[in-house]
């Protein structure tokens, strides 16, 4: 049920933060009941721009709960309410859980902001309901709630993890195998110009289109274990699937024409780049007379986290 209005004070407080992230290239498996077994092996990098929520519980004499997103008020945040209901199941106390998403990336442009509400909610609900979870299993829950919600595959245990990681082993945190590597002299500088909705990727024809591919571009990043090379191969895997054209085409030619490597984020008309410091001016510079919102961010190495 949700809840419109509550005049008590809260009974305890919540607040975590998840990173944003951008997937490179991935590899969707054949389908599965068991949501802690699906995912995408692949790889990204989190930003340090991501999704802060605060959770606030208050005594009430039934289950009810109120999602704001940036200090609206929503009705459709799908996964944040499939997680609130999963961790109402949790409690023998009835309560009033408010929920504020404070969201500092572009939602539906690639940058893994559904999982990052989902893993930060997590986290905070975890802890605002004393529930002493495992920040893994915690992580779980938001893993299982993209899977259902079919709004990801493999952001959370990504996000949960940080940095820029190869995804090597299918599954949420606990089961997912990641191998992640640090890259604290770069930079991402990226062009949000146009949202794209995950689910209509996440289908049989995207997983035919791409059978094989991901998992012979995922060995050769494993041994050059290179960002120019993640680069290039992201470019590679967003050309065959056809996002490299439309408006996505223009500035990824100019950044191409001054030596950027770059490519298109999964799945949104999104533009991004990972570049040593002293390279940010000139990557921003190609950028910054396109239409869309550009972004400069550093890599978030930790990972999701209580603040």
């Amino acid at each position: 049920m949700i809840m419109t209005s509550v005049v008590t004070a809260p009974i305890a407080v919540a607040k975590a933060f998840s990173p944003g992230h951008i997937t490179g290239f991935l590899e969707k498996p054949p389908r599965t009941n068991d949501y802690l077994h699906a995912g995408s092996v692949g790889a990204g990098f989190s930003i340090d721009r991501g999704i802060s929520t605060t959770v606030k519980v208050f005594e009430n004499n039934q289950n009810c709960y109120q999602i704001m997103i940036n200090g609206k008020r929503v009705k459709n945040a799908e996964v944040s309410r499939w997680i609130v209901e999963k961790y109402l199941k949790y409690l023998y106390q009835s309560c009033y859980i408010k929920v504020e998403h404070e969201v500092s990336i572009p939602i539906g442009f690639g940058l893994g902001s559904s999982g990052a509400a989902a893993l930060s909610l997590s986290y905070a609900l975890n802890d605002a309901l004393d529930l002493r979870f495992t920040s893994e299993r915690a992580a779980q829950i938001a893993h299982n709630a993209e899977i259902a919600c079919k709004t990801g595959l493999g952001t959370v245990i990504a996000e949960f993890t940080g940095g820029f990681e190869i995804r090597t082993g299918i599954g949420g945190p606990g089961i997912g195998t990641i191998d992640k590597i640090r890259v604290d002299d770069y930079k991402a500088v990226v062009l949000c110009i146009e949202p794209i909705y995950t689910k209509s990727f996440l289908n049989d024809r995207f997983s035919r289109s791409i059978n094989g591919l991901a998992r012979a571009m995922l060995s050769k990043l494993l041994v050059s274990r290179c960002v120019d090379d993640f680069l290039n191969i992201s470019y590679d895997f967003a050309n065959r699937i056809h996002l490299t054209e439309g408006k996505c085409k223009a500035p990824l030619k100019c950044l191409i024409s001054r030596n950027i490597a770059c490519s298109v984020a999964l799945f949104g008309e999104t533009i991004f780049t990972l570049v040593p410091k002293e390279n940010v001016k000139k990557a921003v510079e190609s950028l910054e007379d396109f239409h869309g919102t550009l972004l400069v961010c550093n890599i978030d190495n930790e990972g999701a986290r209580g603040i």
